[in-house]
């Protein structure tokens, strides 16, 4: 090979993100895109306060590196820790990476418990890591003894089969993506006991669930990751933190690229905690919808939702082809998101949306029984 070829075991593999192609979904329905109905990437549909766009106008320093001191500040009374164990990220998906890259060596393993979000293997093997799967219960609940024996096996196949390390990291998330489904706290300790560093990933956390920053103190392997975009409308801005002890803190605040947080996310951030309440009033807006649009896609006798504590809800498709269904909804201006991953060939996940958005797809559903 080439000194000038790039050498990755996983570059074969590895599958470039393609976002819904809003043009051609506008063109299909005959609207304008911003007339399309976007339940397809939990992004939250009330925006973020009214303020954000005031404090970024107001900002006169966007010529200047930021000053992260008052967000971190900020972020710490918010999530109930010390500032020293905030970390800032240009979204969560930065901080997985940095993560994986902080425990996990080239040829040792990261633990998912798949349908999961698919940054987690991603990032595992972007950095040359090998991703060990426990794969979740019918219910899509997680698999706890599986996740055991996994990780106490020692040296296990990794995914294409050949012989890897040690599982170093482990990602839960709670409430869950796809499912919707909350973690438990004791099902959270049960897995700190592993040998193993356990991140739990809280990006839904505002909409239910119980969070495990509680546990914090008790468990020095132990990371929270959560974001902005979901719950204070700024999924445009990428802004995400991490929350863990002493010199992990330490050890991660040194990995991250200096001023990786933009500025603009920055402003944004503290505009959204001087109207908390305004934007937590959204939040609750949200999980009324969530329950609403629940009862009505019950009434759809070919969709099973599954119950849901995050700001989207997992439907089973019975009958007919899931993927029919997404292809359906985009003659209506519609986008909700389908699955390529052969787990989840029969669900499609539904963003919860305005009170108007939620009840133009249920009436597009109804047509199409």
């Amino acid at each position: 090979m080439s000194r000038t070829e790039p050498r990755h075991p996983y570059l074969e593999v590895l599958e470039p993100y393609q976002p819904p192609d809003l043009e051609a979904a506008a063109q299909r329905a005959g609207v304008e895109e911003d007339d399309l109905i976007r339940l397809v990437a939990n992004e939250n549909p009330f925006g973020p306060s009214p303020r954000v766009a005031a404090a970024l106008g107001a900002f006169e320093e966007y010529h200047w590196h930021p000053d992260y001191g008052a967000l971190q500040e900020a972020v710490a009374r918010y999530a109930g820790v010390p500032a020293s164990q905030v970390v800032l990220g240009n979204g969560a998906d930065e901080l997985i990476d940095l993560l994986i890259r902080l425990f996990v060596e080239p040829g040792e393993a990261v633990v998912i418990s798949p349908p999961t979000f698919s940054m987690y293997r991603f990032c595992a093997r972007v950095n040359r890591c090998a991703v060990l799967t426990a794969p979740r219960r019918a219910n899509l609940s997680i698999d706890a003894r599986a996740i055991e024996a996994l990780v106490q096996g020692g040296r296990v196949p990794g995914e294409a089969g050949e012989e890897r390390g040690e599982a170093r990291l482990l990602f839960v998330v709670s409430p869950g993506n796809p499912s919707g489904q909350a973690v438990p706290l004791d099902m959270i300790e049960r897995l700190l006991a592993l040998p193993l560093t356990v991140v739990v990933d809280e990006a839904y956390i505002e909409f239910g669930g119980q969070t495990a920053v509680s546990l914090l103190p008790e468990h020095e392997n132990l990371v929270i990751l959560r974001t902005f975009s979901k719950w204070a409308g700024m999924a445009g801005l990428r802004l995400g933190y991490a929350l863990l002890n002493g010199s992990r803190a330490s050890y991660l605040e040194r990995m991250r690229a200096p001023y990786n947080v933009n500025a603009a996310a920055m402003v944004a951030a503290l505009a959204t905690f001087e109207d908390l309440e305004a934007v937590q009033a959204n939040v609750a807006r949200l999980v009324e919808e969530r329950d609403r649009l629940t009862e009505g896609l019950s009434d759809i006798a070919w969709l099973e939702p599954v119950p849901s504590e995050a700001n989207f809800i997992l439907c089973r498709v019975v009958g007919r082809e899931a993927r029919a269904v997404v292809d359906d909804l985009l003659n209506y201006g519609i986008l909700i998101r389908g699955f390529s991953d052969p787990l989840m060939a029969e669900y499609v996940r539904i963003t919860v949306g305005r009170p108007d958005q939620n009840d133009a797809l249920v009436r597009a559903l109804g047509r199409m029984t």
